[in-house]
């Protein structure tokens, strides 16, 4: 296993994925629908290109500082910051995930965040956000908390406009101050 690898039971069947990233004192949890090949080939989160971009968005908007390297752990922790998937098992995108893993690993989430007191779930696409809050949730800060009282926020879409990009993520500017 190298980097953040780990073997795990993911629905009764084992499978290597990606540790989650819990920080000490925390300030936010970045939670993914799940692991990218790429990302758990390299033992780290988020390296393919839509990643790296979504986690280029997420420096901009000062929620940790840009790494030396491709890999955003260590800059992350640093500001208090972890990582996370709703769904363990790797695959290429959202038409590979069924309902009923997004269902299942709904509870599992919810639990390990409310256990650690998270109180900022930034939600790198719409899934995550959507099975935290029982409903749609629009790019942005949403209204509606978690069942522990966490804020949450969804960040757009990786090929969003410009516009759209700058306004949404300067929104979470505004939440970690």
């Amino acid at each position: 296993m190298i980097g953040y690898q780990e073997r795990t039971d993911w629905m009764g069947r084992e499978v290597v994925t990606l540790a989650d990233v819990w920080p000490q004192s925390p300030r936010a949890m970045i939670v993914g629908l799940n692991p990218a090949p790429e990302s758990v080939q390299a033992g780290h989160y988020y390296q393919g290109r839509v990643g790296q971009r979504q986690m280029g968005r997420l420096v901009a908007a000062g929620v940790f500082d840009r790494p030396d390297g491709p890999y955003f752990e260590s800059v992350a922790l640093a500001s208090h910051t972890g990582f996370t998937d709703i769904v363990k098992r790797s695959s290429r995108g959202e038409r590979d995930v069924e309902d009923a893993e997004i269902r299942y690993g709904r509870h599992l989430l919810e639990a390990n965040l409310n256990a650690r007191e998270i109180p900022l779930v930034i939600c790198v696409f719409r899934q995550p956000a959507e099975a935290l809050l029982e409903e749609s949730a629009a790019p942005g800060l949403q209204e509606r908390r978690t069942a522990w009282g966490a804020r949450v926020f969804r960040m757009p879409g990786p090929f969003d406009k410009r516009e759209v990009v700058t306004s949404v993520m300067a929104s979470l500017t505004r939440a970690l101050d």
